[in-house]
């Protein structure tokens, strides 16, 4: 049965500014680094007027794992995270996922960016899968915690960069 992952993060400015910084390089490369993942890399940054394409690279410390997935998965496992934006009505939205290399798990799911008030929110619904009988939950759980920490890290960041 797959882990959800279900996460909401608020922001003073508005969505159009919010979804203007994941146009910028600079932004991700930065928000990527700050985040501190091992081998970070941001591999594109495709962007139009109303849309963004995000691919990035980064390894999870095999310190993290708990040792049954440790030892199931040699080395810092490295992950691809994509995030495919588009203009959706008077916000944003986006399909991304967390491809886990070396290993059958992934993370996929919705992000939405909408107004909020005077400001706005990214909402995101993920599953993380890891078909493999009796240590999958596991391994999702860790998946799950891992990606959760890097979204409440970024949610930090961008707070910052927007100034508030």
């Amino acid at each position: 049965m797959p882990t959800k992952l279900n996460i909401s993060q608020h922001y003073d400015a508005p969505a159009a500014q919010v979804f203007a910084l994941f146009g910028d390089h600079d932004f991700v490369e930065s928000r990527l680094h700050d985040a501190g993942g091992l081998d970070s890399t941001v591999v594109s940054v495709d962007a139009t007027d109303d849309a963004v394409k995000i691919v990035t690279r980064q390894s999870i410390p095999s310190s993290v794992l708990p040792s049954v997935v440790a030892s199931m998965i040699p080395g810092d496992p490295a992950t691809e995270r994509i995030e495919d934006w588009h203009a959706d009505g008077d916000g944003y939205s986006a399909q991304f996922s967390v491809v886990v290399k070396g290993a059958p798990a992934s993370l996929k799911g919705t992000m939405t960016l909408i107004p909020d008030g005077d400001g706005s929110k990214i909402t995101v619904d993920g599953e993380a899968v890891v078909p493999i009988p009796m240590f999958g939950s596991k391994i999702e759980a860790v998946v799950v915690e891992q990606v959760g920490k890097l979204f409440r890290n970024e949610e930090e960041f961008t707070k910052i960069r927007l100034g508030g």
